[in-house]
């Protein structure tokens, strides 16, 4: 098998929701991820849906999804055993992902500056909704807080409602991989001096970053009078619903901003008089953008997603698309022939299929070989194997709670 991209890394995670999906892109790379767990389990674990709607320590979707590839060990870092154990794992570990509240492992003494005298190269990922300095560093937060706070709400859904959220945990996982992005120039730059970082996250920050770079800069210059060719009276300033048409069998989206793409629009849609006369240019269209939208509808509504995604991309050269539901993406032949998804058996659940990260790599590909672990699996494996503990000191470790 060929060496993977991060082969021979090391990677302690400590991380929750905020971090895991990031140290999951690590494990797929190659690096050894050791998720560490406290003893009787992450709360992750928790987090539902459940296979078969059956709550469970291994049934999980999040903890199964996130945690793929990795190695389990469970550790009570509140322990003093714990935080002695947890340092010998640190000497040979080159990254560390943590994601508790700013304060918490100094009190603990595994801050950043306590085990870099125990590995001088550790790379120290802190991830944290509003990041380890300012007056917000300890205020509480979660996935839709960060999100609201990060100015990116504000432009999502329709000027006539309240702002909306996006489904899931977009704002966490942005973070997560803004993380990770931190951690490999980190490692980068370990390279030439042989020294590890520091690598403060705000969530927050991630996720204005990561998911609106531009709207700052739109909602700002809008907000001041000036005009946006796409700003027309159904987004201002948000632009959640736009380009969306229902059709025969669920919706489809299109994007015109230049008079060929205008022309490919009303083409497709038989070049009805109602649309022809609207005219063909941003200045003529975005002032009338919701009347243009309700007159597409009704054409769109006479065509399968199918119809509308092929004669626009191959006879008109339109940028359009159908707007896909998960099962839809799943079942693409485009998805299946690149491979995105790979079946894994688990011992517990079984057989599932899994997404893998969204890039492919020539010479040094990612791959899946493991399925999350379950809890405390890998336990033995590595205090016993690779620590050197006696089988008789994991006993009394496990009857103290510390493991």
């Amino acid at each position: 098998m060929s060496e993977q991209a991060l082969s021979g890394i090391r990677v302690l995670d400590l991380a929750d929701a905020k971090g895991v999906y990031g140290t999951r892109i690590l494990s797929d790379l190659g690096a050894d991820v050791i998720k560490v767990e406290p003893p009787d389990g992450d709360p992750m674990r928790k987090i539902p849906p459940f296979v078969g709607d059956v709550p469970g320590t291994e049934k999980s979707l999040h903890w199964l999804y996130r945690n793929l590839n990795k190695r389990g060990i469970t550790l009570d870092l509140e322990s003093r055993e714990g935080r002695e154990i947890f340092k010998r794992l640190v000497k040979s570990s080159d990254i560390l992902v943590e994601t508790f509240e700013p304060g918490y492992m100094k009190q603990l003494g595994l801050d950043f500056e306590s085990l870099r005298e125990v590995n001088t190269g550790l790379i120290m990922a802190s991830i944290t909704d509003f990041g380890q300095t300012g007056p917000h560093s300890h205020y509480k937060g979660s996935d839709i807080v960060d999100f609201a706070m990060s100015g990116a709400m504000i432009v999502n859904g329709t000027p006539d409602r309240a702002p909306v959220n996006m489904p899931g945990t977009v704002a966490r996982d942005c973070g997560a991989i803004c993380a990770m992005g931190g951690v490999l120039i980190a490692l980068y730059a370990r390279s030439f001096n042989g020294e590890g970082q520091h690598v403060d996250v705000s969530v927050q920050e991630a996720a204005l970053t990561g998911l609106y770079a531009w709207s700052i800069p739109g909602y700002s210059y809008r907000s001041a009078g000036g005009r946006l060719p796409f700003a027309g009276p159904r987004m201002m300033p948000r632009t959640g619903a736009l380009l969306i048409a229902p059709c025969k069998d669920g919706y489809v989206h299109w994007l015109a901003t230049s008079p060929r793409q205008f022309d490919g629009l009303y083409a497709l849609l038989g070049n009805p008089p109602e649309l022809v006369e609207m005219g063909n240019t941003l200045l003529e269209v975005a002032p009338r953008i919701g009347e243009q939208i309700d007159k597409v509808t009704n054409h769109t509504m006479k065509m399968t997603m199918q119809e509308f995604f092929e004669r626009g991309q191959e006879q008109f050269g339109l940028p359009c698309c159908p707007v896909c539901t998960p099962s839809e993406f799943i079942d693409n032949p485009h998805i299946k022939a690149r491979g995105f998804f790979q079946d894994v058996e688990h011992p517990e659940v079984g057989k599932g299929s899994y997404a893998t990260i969204p890039f492919k790599m020539t010479e040094t590909p990612a791959r899946v070989v493991r399925w999350a672990p379950r809890l405390g699996e890998h336990n033995e494996e590595i205090y016993h194997g690779e620590l050197g503990l006696t089988m008789e000191e994991l006993s009394a470790l496990r009857r103290a709670g510390i493991i």
